[in-house]
């Protein structure tokens, strides 16, 4: 079974707030392009002292490499990054373990990855996307690292232009975001603003489960645990 982060939220203000969750972008390499990131949740939570209620948002730990067609000739903050997507489930290279961290990309009528297979080229805790030749400027497409929920859903959480001809090198990072905001899942955020205040969870230091408290000041206290927290019996 996956390794699965929990991030558990708990909104200790006077007032409904809306959370969204996101993470920081991937290390790209072999690509001259422009980073982006898309929000993976968003949810509204009424005050605990209301309805007693928490927010728990699970994510498999697992990486994907994903295409993306895209829908406008640049992604925009506040819009969907795209529409088709095609995943694949990757590993990252590890030194002298082969692993199965390589995909390509094709065209048919939307984007698709083939099965992962070995390459030994790739950078150290990263994956490759190889992109063919294609007229980029008909037939935009994002590629990039994706996430799958605890309820099975696929997300791009950040991703690059694919640009045609090349090798594109994604190391993913295991540190997440909770930010306020009304940022729906699979829409593009500016990252650097959105991190400004929103409360991080470092899963690179080994941690699986972050209890999260937004108190009545909009302030964030974060709880880095191991194993289920108490409020999850």
């Amino acid at each position: 079974m996956n390794a699965r982060y929990t991030i558990n939220i708990l909104n200790n203000s006077r007032h409904a707030q809306d959370f969204f969750l996101f993470q920081e972008p991937a290390r790209y390499a072999g690509a001259d392009s422009a980073v982006y990131s898309n929000s993976l949740y968003h949810r509204t939570l009424p005050p605990i002292s209301e309805t007693g209620s928490i927010l728990i948002l699970e994510l498999l730990s697992s990486s994907f490499a994903a295409a993306q067609a895209r829908l406008d000739p640049a992604p925009r903050a506040g819009l969907p990054s795209g529409q088709a997507m095609s995943c694949q489930p990757v590993r990252a290279s590890r030194s002298g373990l082969p692993s199965p961290n390589a995909v390509t990309m094709s065209l048919g009528p939307e984007p698709e990855l083939s099965a992962p297979r070995h390459h030994p080229g790739v950078d150290e805790e990263a994956f490759r996307i190889s992109i063919p030749h294609y007229d980029a400027g008909r037939r935009p497409c994002n590629v990039g690292q994706a996430v799958r929920t605890g309820d099975g859903r696929m997300v791009l959480s950040s991703f690059i232009d694919a640009q045609p001809d090349s090798h594109i090198d994604c190391a993913p990072l295991p540190r997440f975001y909770a930010g306020v905001g009304r940022r729906h899942a699979g829409t593009v955020i500016d990252f650097d603003n959105s991190r400004q205040g929103a409360a991080l969870c470092d899963a690179s230091e080994g941690h699986t489960t972050f209890n999260l408290i937004y108190d009545h000041r909009g302030d964030w206290i974060v709880e880095a645990v191991k194993g289920r927290p108490a409020w999850q019996g």
